[in-house]
């Protein structure tokens, strides 16, 4: 089975294009983004202390990769980090963490972006997807559209985490 991940990558003459396969406009990843919710079908790792439970804090293009700085809690302190992604022969975008990652954005706009990842490790595939917000927050109508988009790739309403009422290592921003 392929891998599948994290964070955009694309070559700017293309653009999003290739990449925004289901969004409705051609958004512009590069800047500063909140993580507002994750959803997965192994639950455990989106939870506190799950090897998914990541933050973002930025995302930029350059040269045909995008590349993310992300925060993740460990030990109680949380850890900055960066992954890079890049456009793989499939369509799909390809990243390395907590294994061999596949991913595409699913939808976006110039206030969210709605990416699904298909994470492999140890032949173990963990389908997830993260909502992206300009805002600490974003609308009902965006968690709405988070969560159909969820469910359609067989992740279940009780399996999504909303987290813009949690602490996503502001304290690093």
């Amino acid at each position: 089975m392929k891998s599948l991940m994290l964070t955009v990558g694309l070559a700017l003459v293309c653009g999003l294009q290739a990449l925004n396969n289901n969004a409705e406009d051609s958004p512009e990843p590069t800047g500063k983004w909140f993580t507002i919710a994750l959803a997965s079908n192994v639950t455990s790792k989106i939870e506190e202390g799950g090897s998914l439970q990541i933050f973002v804090k930025s995302l930029w293009e350059h040269d045909g990769l995008l590349t993310g700085v992300f925060f993740k809690r460990q030990n109680g302190k949380c850890n900055q980090f960066s992954l890079t992604a890049s456009p793989g022969e499939d369509g799909q975008l390809h990243g390395l963490y907590d294994g061999e990652n596949a991913f595409s954005l699913e939808s976006g706009d110039s206030e969210h972006l709605i990416f699904v990842l298909y994470n492999t490790k140890d032949k173990e595939v963990t389908v997830w997807a993260q909502l992206y917000g300009r805002t600490p927050d974003v609308s009902d109508e965006i968690k709405k559209k988070f969560e159909e988009i969820s469910v359609r790739v067989g992740i279940r309403k009780d399996q999504i985490r909303d987290l813009s009422k949690d602490d996503r290592c502001q304290e690093l921003r």
